[in-house]
């Protein structure tokens, strides 16, 4: 047999090889400590310029301004909810047992949570009510 060339892909912490080539290595992201860490010694570094032999005010008004854009930056870093304690209500989660409506079917048959909608309401679905009189009719 003849040995294939497909190229197999491997996962590694939630990333792909095929994506990230070095995934294996552990390369393919960076620690939200990581990030901190380097973003606060660049605002220091940049603060630090401000002691130099410049004349002019432009070099401080530039390097205060993009040292401040990166503190803020990094303090919205440090302080977003991460992404596993935001991500708390999905399809995954349902009770036991649970079957999920068929919405298209519903909507297109005013049945379900569609049959009690309004004129107004269904016209802010695009449903002209006199268009599906009819299947409003066989509900009552």
């Amino acid at each position: 047999m003849a040995a294939s060339h497909e190229i197999v892909p491997e996962v590694h912490s939630g990333t792909s090889t095929l994506d990230v080539p070095s995934a294996a290595f552990g390369w393919s992201e960076l620690s939200r400590t990581t990030v901190q860490v380097a973003g606060w010694v660049s605002v220091l570094i940049l603060l630090g310029y401000n002691f130099g032999n410049h004349e002019g005010h432009v070099e401080t008004i530039w390097l205060l301004t993009i040292a401040a854009l990166i503190a803020i930056g990094l303090l919205i870093h440090l302080f977003e909810p991460k992404l596993n304690q935001v991500r708390t209500l999905s399809a995954r989660n349902q009770p036991v047992g649970h079957k999920e409506p068929d919405w298209t079917y519903n909507q297109k048959t005013l049945s379900g949570t569609y049959a009690k909608l309004s004129d107004s309401q269904l016209r802010s679905l695009n449903i002209e009510p006199s268009r599906v009189q009819h299947l409003r009719e066989l509900d009552a």
